[in-house]
């Protein structure tokens, strides 16, 4: 089931409470509940130690750059390091992990970077059996890919792919993949289990659409926009 779906469905779910005929609800705002829901829903399950299923995963293809390792503007190490053109959107965090799932290269068939903390990052590849690994981690929100022994590495990684649990699945609309299709739409299927948007739908029946009720509240049940607010 694709957002702009859901969303017409919940639409429908308002109508039927008869509360009121202008709700004055946007698509923004029930695009925006949904999203607030999935991240709640996919948090409390995924804490629980629950397997993550792919259907709540979403592929990000970033562009890479070669940058200076230096975390002070203006000042060089000389040493280079790949790192993403664009910031990674705000993940999932969990209790054990970060809510990024996988960081590898765009062929299907090559072996995974290793996604590590920065703190691992630092000593990634020093030892005899992992001299060859290529890791990445995330700062400041940016993926940054690194290794110690592989020479030129960087020559021929030009996209990568993050596999992540996203809090706004719409915000992977500005990420294109290598055929400039976008990542994401609105009428792509929408990263959550079926199971979890009816639960989700009453959720926000009972929480979210409360709070609009109380505020905004049409004078009479007719078709105009004659509405006043309770104090």
């Amino acid at each position: 089931m694709t957002l702009n779906e859901m969303q017409y469905q919940l639409r429908l779910d308002i109508r039927k409470q008869e509360l009121f005929d202008d709700d004055e609800l946007s698509n923004r705002m029930l695009k925006h509940w949904i999203h607030t829901q999935r991240a709640l829903w996919v948090r409390n399950e995924l804490n629980k130690n629950h397997s993550i299923d792919d259907q709540i995963i979403q592929p990000a293809c970033m562009e890479m750059e070669v940058a200076d390792r230096s975390d002070c503007p203006g000042k060089t190490t000389g040493v280079s390091v790949l790192k993403s053109k664009l910031q990674l959107p705000k993940t999932i965090e969990l209790h054990h992990t970060d809510g990024v799932v996988n960081v590898a290269p765009v062929d299907k068939l090559a072996f995974d970077f290793s996604y590590v903390p920065i703190q691992r990052a630092k000593f990634a590849g020093s030892g005899q059996f992992n001299s060859t690994v290529i890791s990445a981690f995330r700062y400041n929100n940016y993926i940054f890919i690194t290794s110690k022994r592989v020479q030129n590495f960087a020559r021929y990684i030009r996209f990568i792919m993050v596999y992540g649990l996203f809090e706004d699945p719409t915000a992977l609309e500005v990420f294109t993949h290598i055929n400039g299709d976008a990542c994401y739409s609105d009428d792509d299927d929408y990263p959550l289990n079926s199971w979890m948007w009816n639960y989700m739908r009453t959720e926000i029946l009972k929480l979210n659409l409360p709070l609009v009720v109380e505020g905004i509240t049409d004078k009479v049940n007719d078709a105009d926009e004659n509405v006043e607010r309770n104090a």
